[in-house]
């Protein structure tokens, strides 16, 4: 069967789907429709359901995966598919690995390229707090395997992994060049700014929040994990451990952003800025390849960036 992102105008598609979104609307004519959002592993697409009855709606109601078939159309240049039979897919059914993303990056190398990152740190301290969560093997899998988001970036497996070498790699070089900054101190505020997106997310035939995550949020929960993290190393600076308390909860820079306490040292200004930098040129890119319109020079309004992004 092919991927979402390999259907086109005119294609029979029948398969299994992630559902992202449900509603029952109505037409002009007062004829009733479902409108989903469907997803695989490679994207999402838009799917109708025509003359749909209430009985359909709920069989439909609380799936996360259905099997479709339908015929691929363009309307208003987007494809989207109408269906022609659905139903709810039983849990024998339903294969996570072809509907859930995941990183493109070789996951491997991307944990030996964070080790060797965390290896050049030479403050003692700093790299055995580090040493607490890298040589814990069934954490360092967890971490592998976790999004650094839902939607707005790395939003999919591994890219939590993928996101934090990318950050530790910018900090790196930002402090080969700006001497003033305790490079130390920022190398492990990157490896540790988002540990708590391990416990926050949660993947099943979706990317969704733990309540956990809902309830308290990865600031907080990276804190905790931290501070556990510490008390097994009893001559840990107290200094130092404010210090990475700090760039951890300021490091999404504003309060209305979820920090509750705004950078007041150079390395969490710095972290700051190179996480946001990263993310946000990441949904950039991600703005331009999901755009469906091959006819426009500009994207549909991001979300994340708040504009439109240019083409070319």
């Amino acid at each position: 069967m092919p991927t979402l992102q390999e259907l086109a105008d005119g294609m029979p598609v029948e398969g299994f789907f992630a559902v992202r979104e449900m509603t029952l609307r109505e037409t002009r004519t007062g004829t009733r429709y479902i409108r989903l959002i469907l997803a695989d592993a490679t994207g999402t697409m838009v799917a109708n359901v025509w003359d749909a009855s209430e009985e359909l709606h709920q069989s439909l109601t609380g799936a996360e995966v259905v099997k479709v078939r339908a015929s691929v159309e363009t309307y208003r240049n987007a494809l989207q598919m109408n269906v022609a039979r659905i139903r709810a897919a039983a849990p024998h059914e339903i294969d996570r690995s072809a509907l859930v993303p995941e990183t493109p990056c070789d996951r491997e190398a991307l944990r030996e390229e964070l080790r060797g990152l965390v290896d050049t740190i030479t403050d003692e301290d700093y790299l055995a707090i580090c040493h607490q969560f890298l040589d814990d093997a069934e954490w360092l899998e967890s971490f592998s395997q976790a999004p650094a988001a839902r939607t707005l970036h790395h939003a999919y497996l591994g890219g939590l992994l993928e996101h934090t070498v990318s950050v530790m790699r910018i900090a790196d070089r930002y402090a080969s060049v700006t001497p003033s900054v305790r490079r130390d101190l920022l190398l492990a505020g990157a490896f540790l700014h988002d540990i708590g997106k391990v416990s926050e997310l949660q993947v099943a035939t979706a990317i969704d929040y733990t309540d956990e995550g809902t309830l308290v949020g990865h600031l907080i929960q990276g804190l905790l994990a931290i501070e556990a993290r510490i008390a097994q190393l009893p001559s840990f600076p107290p200094e130092k451990r404010n210090l990475l308390y700090h760039l951890v909860l300021s490091h999404h820079g504003r309060h209305e952003y979820g920090s509750p306490v705004l950078p007041a040292v150079p390395e969490a200004v710095a972290l700051h800025h190179l996480d946001n930098l990263d993310a946000k040129v990441f949904a950039a890119h991600k703005a331009i390849d999901e755009d469906t319109d091959p006819t426009r020079h500009w994207t549909q309004r991001s979300y994340a960036l708040d504009t439109r992004v240019f083409k070319g």
